[in-house]
């Protein structure tokens, strides 16, 4: 089987089996996920990632308060 390249997000919407592919081979497959990416939505990956942990934090933060 012929491995099919994802070089954008919109690709990964698509096929969502490739999401799989990356979850379970975050080292390999989903570098080269991030490397086809354009400049732009690598940004976007980035950005969706800092926020994630940034809200993550204020969420620990409260949980412990209220221990």
């Amino acid at each position: 089987m012929a491995e099919s390249t994802t070089e954008s997000l919109k690709d990964l919407i698509e096929d969502p089996s490739q999401l799989t592919d990356i979850v379970n081979d975050p080292a390999g497959k989903g570098i080269k996920f991030f490397k086809n990416l354009s400049v732009k939505e690598q940004q976007y990956i980035i950005f969706g990632a800092g926020a994630a942990l940034i809200a993550y934090g204020i969420y620990l933060g409260r949980a412990h308060k209220h221990s």
